[in-house]
C-alpha cells in the first residue's frame, strides 16, 4: 500500500506555503523510504475548474481520484509539520475516512466545537476540522469525495436556505454557506452521509494546531495573530509565547512561511 501527502495549492500564496510545507516534512521525515509528498496545482483528471475563481476549491473533489497514493493524508498549504508523524500511518491505516475529533490552539489548549465556528453549532453541525484529514481508496471516502462534488458543482443553485433545505432533504439546516469553503461544505457533506460517528478520531491521536482567532482564548486586536503574538524559529524547531509547538500548525493567513 502507497502512502503519501497530498498538498492542495491553487495559485499564489498558496504554491509558495505548499513548498515550504513540503520541505517541513521532508525535514522531519524519511521520505524516500516511508512516505512522498504531492502538490496539486494545476493537472486535474477531470480539468481546472478554478479558473476566474475567487475561492478556489472548485478541483477538491478530485483529490480522491488525483492522488496517486492508495492511503493519503491531505493537508491544506498553509501548514507546517514541526516533528515526524509517521507513527501516525499504522493507526489511520485502520480507517477509510478519519478527521481530527479534536484540534487545539498554540497553548495546547483544546479547542471546542462552538470557538471554531458557533452558528453550525447552533444548527447542530459540527466541524469538520478539515485542514488535515486522512483517507484510503475504499468504498467510504468515494462516497464522500462523490457527494463533495456535487455539493461544489451546484454550490450557486443553493444560495439561500430554501435551496440547502432542498439540497440535504432535512430541515436541520437553518443557516445557508456564506461562500465556498471546506470548513462550511465539508460538515454538510458529512452530514448529509450520516456518518459523523464513524469518521472522527475518538482516541485524540490525529490532530493539528489551528491558529484561528476564534481558538486561541487570547485578545487579539488585528487580522492576523502574528501581529500581536510573538513567535520564532522555523519549520525545524517552532515557538509561540514561548510555548513549542509540536503538531502540525495551521498557521492561516499569518506570512511566515516567507521566514
Amino acid at each position: 500500500m502507497s502512502r503519501g501527502y497530498v498538498i492542495y495549492a491553487i495559485d499564489e500564496p498558496y504554491t509558495s506555503m505548499a513548498n515550504t510545507l513540503k520541505k517541513s516534512i521532508e525535514y522531519h521525515t524519511d521520505i524516500e523510504s516511508y512516505d512522498n509528498i504531492t502538490i496539486l496545482s494545476n493537472k486535474f483528471p477531470d480539468g481546472d475548474a478554478t479558473y476566474g475563481k475567487k475561492h478556489k476549491i472548485h478541483n477538491f473533489w478530485q483529490i480522491y481520484w488525483a492522488t496517486p497514493y492508495d492511503e493519503t493524508i491531505v493537508v491544506d498549504a498553509d501548514m507546517l509539520f514541526l516533528h515526524d508523524y509517521s507513527y501516525w500511518w499504522d493507526y489511520l491505516s485502520k480507517f477509510d475516512l478519519l478527521f481530527p475529533d479534536t484540534i487545539i490552539n498554540y497553548k495546547q489548549e483544546t479547542v471546542q466545537h462552538k470557538q471554531y465556528d458557533k452558528v453550525f453549532i447552533e444548527n447542530d453541525i459540527r466541524p469538520a476540522y478539515e485542514k488535515m484529514f486522512y483517507f484510503k481508496k475504499s468504498l467510504l471516502a468515494q462516497e464522500f469525495f462523490t457527494i463533495l462534488e456535487q455539493v461544489i458543482k451546484n454550490f450557486n443553485k443553493f444560495s439561500n436556505i430554501k435551496g440547502w433545505k432542498n439540497l440535504l432533504n432535512h430541515d436541520w439546516i437553518s443557516y445557508p454557506p456564506s461562500h465556498m469553503a471546506t470548513s462550511y461544505i465539508f460538515p454538510i457533506c458529512i452530514k448529509m452521509l450520516g456518518i459523523e460517528d464513524v469518521i472522527y478520531d475518538k482516541n485524540d491521536i490525529f490532530k493539528y494546531i489551528d491558529m484561528k482567532l476564534t481558538c486561541l482564548n487570547t485578545k487579539i486586536d488585528s487580522p492576523t495573530w502574528d501581529k500581536n503574538l510573538d513567535y520564532w524559529g522555523d519549520y525545524k524547531e517552532f515557538y509561540i509565547e514561548n510555548f513549542k509547538q509540536y503538531y502540525p500548525l495551521h498557521y492561516r493567513n499569518a506570512k511566515i512561511y516567507t521566514s
